[in-house]
């Protein structure tokens, strides 16, 4: 399995996942040309993609679903619950909505499993998704990590985790009160520290590669958020490079396309 991400934060989400000849999409939050800019960037081929599983319904993670799919000749995975939330915001024609949504599909011979999130969306997963070898998990807008989801990604080689903001850039910059309680909150996102805290017990059960996702542009950066992680992975005894790889999603540009 690879994967790549070609774009991560407030302003557009997506991830690329491939496995033999076929690919899918964990959401897609670009215009459609800026996506197909960086694909070719990197000589990915979109082609490949069979099908974009969705998170939730907020605009940076399924704006461009729908020209994805109407030009690809792809279906979108979304909970009834986020397609309905979503409305006249996603006009998409070709979506995969069951009843059995939480039972999961196949994407290009990947079985995708959503799980439950907690964030203030209507209905916010994460996915397990294993091609038979490798599995990987994605995580991002959840305000914590509970005992479950944490099993859950726990069961991975590899974990795109939520490292949103830095808890002292975010109490002293220019958002609101309302708005920092929101981003805090246990439904809100997670903070540097608490993804620190996650990863380093998810390499302790064996997860090898941490790609840290979703940073927020005004109270975060890459250096921050991996200096976080990697700093509590050495307190902890975790040698980055050796026992687990740490790296770090960007919002402006792709990642490189990965084995795992």
């Amino acid at each position: 399995m690879k994967l790549c991400t070609l774009s991560s934060g407030s302003k557009g989400n997506c991830l690329y996942v491939e496995s033999g000849s076929g690919a899918l999409l964990i959401d897609q939050g670009l215009a459609l040309r800026e996506l197909e800019r960086r694909a070719a960037s990197i000589g990915l081929n979109l082609n490949k993609v069979r099908g974009i599983a969705v998170t939730h319904e907020h605009s940076d993670h399924i704006k461009g679903v729908e020209a994805f799919c109407n030009k690809y000749g792809v279906k979108a995975f979304i909970s009834p619950v986020s397609a309905a939330a979503a409305g006249a915001n996603m006009k998409v024609r070709s979506v995969i909505e069951t009843s059995s949504f939480d039972l999961g599909c196949v994407i290009a011979d990947m079985k995708v499993s959503p799980f439950r999130l907690p964030h203030d969306a209507a209905y916010t997963v994460g996915y397990e998704i294993t091609d038979g070898k490798t599995t990987l998990c994605s995580a991002t807008d959840l305000g914590f990590v509970s005992e479950a989801t944490g099993k859950r990604l726990a069961r991975a080689d590899a974990v795109v985790l939520e490292s949103n903001h830095d808890l002292a850039m975010l109490r002293s910059g220019r958002y609101p009160p309302a708005l920092k309680a929101r981003i805090e909150s246990n439904t809100g996102h997670l903070s540097n520290d608490r993804a620190a805290e996650v990863a380093c017990k998810l390499v302790t059960m064996g997860v090898r590669r941490i790609i840290l996702a979703h940073l927020s542009q005004d109270n975060n950066r890459p250096d921050i958020a991996y200096n976080a992680t990697v700093g509590a992975m050495t307190a902890s005894h975790i040698v980055q490079g050796r026992d687990a790889v740490v790296d770090v999603a960007h919002q402006f540009e792709p990642s490189l396309l990965t084995e795992i």
